[in-house]
């Protein structure tokens, strides 16, 4: 088995307890990879190791850990987007629709922000946000290649923009930057990053950035947290915490 940190598996053994031999032997199993047709740009053939649809996501393959359709020029024109078949659910469960008024609050790389662009088919806004700067502009790169016209690119903190934004969004992203458990099988390197406190931590956070995407929604709109790690702590807690400081939401 892959080295995991110590304090980490005493973690998942008591959050999954019977479960924790199935989770143990997933690190020793190929991650799996995916690709998200543009059909805005659909090429007349996929890449020859595209597989099966994503259930969640129609324009969504798996992908053979050896592609290389990320280096095709069809790629470089948008013609798809190489995304990991798990990070296509949160976009799939926020459904933009066309015409509204959309937030992707944490959206770098882009391919939560492309996904919901490409549903909501040019109508409505679509406002893609990075406060790194470093990384807004692989955003933007991203926003551009795949072609999607109603979207608009930012770099700011989630306290600047609700002071200019209150209640303006029918729908809002929050892919919150987390401890990044989730990305210890296909990113090893990530588990030297991590240590005990990182949860709580990147809990706080996650807290202080969903209170001032809550200040953005609009009465009656819908907000989608997620994250790419797998503690209770940055999961179900913030969502509890949430939940009970505004009464508004459920």
């Amino acid at each position: 088995m892959t080295e995991l940190p110590q304090a980490f598996l005493s973690q998942m053994a008591a959050q999954l307890k019977g479960e924790m031999a199935a989770f143990l032997r997933t690190y020793d199993e190929p991650y799996q990879r995916g690709l998200r047709v543009n059909p805005w740009k659909r090429p007349t053939l996929l890449p020859d190791d595209c597989g099966e649809r994503v259930p969640w996501e129609e324009n969504g393959h798996y992908l053979a850990l050896t592609s290389t359709a990320g280096a095709d020029v069809l790629h470089e024109a948008g013609a798809w987007y190489l995304q990991e078949p798990s990070a296509m659910l949160p976009a799939a469960v926020l459904n933009a629709q066309p015409g509204e008024h959309v937030l992707d609050l944490c959206a770098a790389p882009g391919g939560k922000s492309t996904q919901s662009g490409l549903r909501m088919g040019g109508q409505g806004v679509l406002v893609c946000n990075e406060p790194v700067w470093e990384r807004a502009k692989i955003l933007s790169q991203n926003i551009e290649r795949m072609g999607i016209p109603n979207a608009l690119v930012i770099s700011a903190y989630p306290d600047q923009l609700a002071q200019r934004w209150p209640e303006a969004f029918d729908a809002i992203q929050v892919d919150a930057p987390c401890s990044g458990e989730g990305m210890f099988r296909r990113h090893p390197e990530t588990r030297a990053e991590w240590s005990p406190e990182s949860p709580a931590g990147c809990a706080k956070r996650q807290a202080e950035i969903l209170d001032r995407a809550a200040e953005m929604l609009r009465p009656g709109g819908r907000m989608v947290y997620s994250t790419c790690t797998m503690n209770r702590t940055e999961n179900e807690d913030t969502v509890d915490a949430f939940l009970s400081r505004h009464a508004d939401f459920s």
